[in-house]
């Protein structure tokens, strides 16, 4: 911006000359010629309605860049500045973006900070699913451990049960009525089975961001067969190696239940 001045105030420097001459004529003129072609040009380049390109938008990916290139946290006025300059239609794909670059660029607290800034412009359902999916992004690299979190499931049929199908449902133990995540298979020959952050029903609700907050999940099982038979299980995952990520469960023949018709 500094720059633009700079050139603005030289380029007028001859029209300054001009004017301060003795024998010049038409002053008037030339000096109100100058000041409008010198005012449509900042007009033109550094106003919010700039036909030129934005200088203010300018200024704000320099900030930006800067921060990302330390990692360190914006100001609290970068923030006010960039809730006046860029529109309203444009201010979902700008923070995807810049939040995209921070998280490439490993700079964790700034993409860190621009997420939490972000989460109440994505106020549309169909927003939200876009802000949780940068939220996993980040979270998956803030957290590496639990990026691949699962649970292996295996499974013995009751000896009445014909296999039709079956579903696995995780859900946070006493928490929220939505799962986690879910899976469901109608191969007989497959007895084994791993859920993991790929299963979520919303990006960013799923098996990681519960393990991360330590909370208890329950998987639901629900197994269908033939004749409308159908049975159920809860059980509670356990860890089946030193990755705190990976979890394991068996569910046997007795730890079915009938429906009930």
């Amino acid at each position: 911006m500094i720059i633009f001045y700079l050139i603005a105030l030289l380029g007028f420097f001859p029209v300054i000359g001009f004017l301060l001459a003795k024998e010049s004529k038409n002053k008037a003129f030339v000096f109100s010629c100058s000041f409008i072609v010198l005012g449509l040009s900042l007009f033109g380049f550094i106003s919010k309605f700039s036909i030129l390109g934005s200088i203010q938008e300018q200024m704000l990916s320099d900030q930006l860049k800067d921060a990302i290139d330390q990692n360190i946290a914006l100001e609290d006025h970068y923030f006010d500045h960039f809730t006046v300059t860029i529109a309203d239609e444009n201010k979902i794909l700008w923070l995807e973006e810049v939040i995209l670059f921070a998280v490439d660029n490993n700079s964790l607290i700034t993409a860190e900070q621009l997420v939490e800034f972000a989460e109440p412009i994505f106020t549309k359902s169909d927003l939200q699913i876009r802000f949780y999916a940068l939220y996993s992004i980040l979270r998956d690299k803030k957290f590496p451990d639990f990026a691949f979190s699962s649970i292996n499931t295996d499974f013995v049929l009751p000896k009445n049960c014909n296999f039709v199908s079956i579903q696995l449902t995780a859900f946070i133990n006493e928490g929220p009525a939505v799962p986690i995540a879910q899976i469901q298979s109608e191969d007989s020959k497959i007895m084994s089975i791993s859920i993991t952050n790929q299963d979520a029903l919303i990006p960013g609700f799923d098996l990681a961001s519960a393990l991360i907050n330590d909370e208890d999940i329950v998987l639901n099982s629900q197994l269908n067969c033939q004749n409308n038979l159908t049975f159920s299980s809860s059980l509670f995952p356990k860890k089946v190696s030193k990755n705190k990520a990976l979890f394991g469960i068996k569910i046997s023949e007795k730890d079915w239940f009938v429906n009930s018709q």
